[in-house]
């Protein structure tokens, strides 16, 4: 759903998902795959760089960009974080849920929307799900979200694109080209930030259709920034979302880091350091009738962490390009007073040649004059 778009006005220098039933509690002869679903570990399985040692993903990875929308050769202005995900990968609750934790919260970001309506709309989507026990209606239509987020005393001018999750669709995998599919590829085209959003139930027994988006869509999208100017350096997190009602599936196969080998190997060839998250925004439970309903007496959790991820990686590489600006600067100014030097060598020897010259003549001609002189009195 969401695109979080900003400009930095300052330099220095961890997402959605549903509840499982309630496993058996964990004792020592428990395995791993039997541990209560609150207790998978994102603490240690967060930011973990997937790079792998095999330089045939390099030789695989393939440098030609998705046949999209064409883009100029110059490199985009990259100012804002952008979120992609397939219909129902949870990016309303997650932008929802985020902005609510980081507008009430203290923790290590702090968000606040430019318009009053914006801030009712975000904080009702929050209490529909709390009070109301019903998730969000799906996004119909592609809505601008302005926000300012503060980050170790900085703050950051950020511009969310919702968009429906269909719009993704046409985009990167039936590649269509339309009003919609345009602004959200216009958006994805200056990101200095990438997060994408992959319920990992359907990369493992969705369908056909389903798993297209989250493998060959998000191939494809990668792809696609990765071939734009500049955008090598453009950090990429992957985010599992729904971490509670997908904890045994991910358990079964080692935990995000097996889970993602397996599943997002073509990812993988594309980006093979793509750095993982796990998260979960609104947890669910079953009510009397077995309805699937959200469930907010639980903490969310790593809900921050991608967007502390991109916002790092932003300015560390903002603090490169000016640093490398400078030392170009200092270059060309070094590079300058050589040139002013040599020319200013080249004058002075010029000068004192023809100063030499004039004198030589000068000599010669007295030396003449007295010649003649002396001839007339002998």
């Amino acid at each position: 759903m969401a695109i979080f778009g900003g400009s930095l006005q300052s330099l220095t220098n961890l997402p959605p998902c549903r509840a499982a039933p309630k496993s058996p509690a964990m004792s020592l002869n428990t395995p791993p795959n039997h541990m209560n679903n609150d207790e998978l570990d994102l603490s240690i399985d967060a930011t973990i760089d997937l790079g792998l040692d095999g330089e045939t993903l390099h030789d695989q990875s393939g440098s030609v960009a998705a046949p999209l929308i064409l883009h100029s050769d110059e490199e985009p202005t990259r100012d804002r974080i952008v979120i992609l995900g397939r219909t129902r990968a949870g990016k309303t609750i997650y932008l929802s849920r985020l902005y609510e934790q980081c507008w009430r919260g203290n923790g290590v970001l702090h968000m606040e929307t430019s318009s009053g309506k914006t801030h009712l709309m975000l904080l009702n989507a929050v209490a529909e799900m709390s009070e109301q026990r019903r998730w969000p209606a799906a996004t119909e239509e592609s809505t601008y979200l302005d926000f300012q987020i503060t980050w170790q005393g900085h703050s950051f001018t950020m511009v969310s694109l919702d968009y429906p999750g269909e719009v993704f669709r046409k985009a990167f995998v039936q590649q269509i080209e339309d009003a919609n599919t345009a602004e959200l590829i216009n958006h994805v085209q200056r990101a200095a930030g990438i997060v994408l959003l992959i319920d990992p139930k359907v990369l493992a027994s969705g369908t056909i259709g389903d798993a297209a988006d989250d493998d060959y869509g998000m191939v494809q999208a990668l792809r696609f920034i990765r071939g734009l100017p500049g955008g090598e350096i453009v950090p990429i997190g992957l985010l599992l979302t729904k971490i509670d009602v997908n904890a045994d599936l991910i358990r079964h196969h080692g935990g995000l880091r097996g889970f993602a080998v397996k599943y997002c190997n073509n990812l993988l060839r594309v980006v093979p350091t793509l750095t993982l998250f796990g998260t979960c925004a609104v947890r669910s439970r079953r009510d009397a009738l077995g309805k699937d309903i959200p469930d907010l007496t639980k903490p969310a959790r790593g809900l921050e962490n991608p967007i502390v991820f991109c916002l790092r990686q932003i300015v560390a590489n903002r603090i490169k390009a000016r640093t490398q600006t400078t030392q170009r600067a200092q270059i060309q100014f070094i590079q300058r007073e050589i040139k002013e030097d040599e020319k200013a060598q080249t004058q002075d020897t010029q000068f004192w040649l023809w100063a030499n010259l004039v004198l030589f003549a000068g000599i010669i001609a007295v030396g003449v004059l007295t010649w003649v002189i002396v001839r007339q009195f002998l």
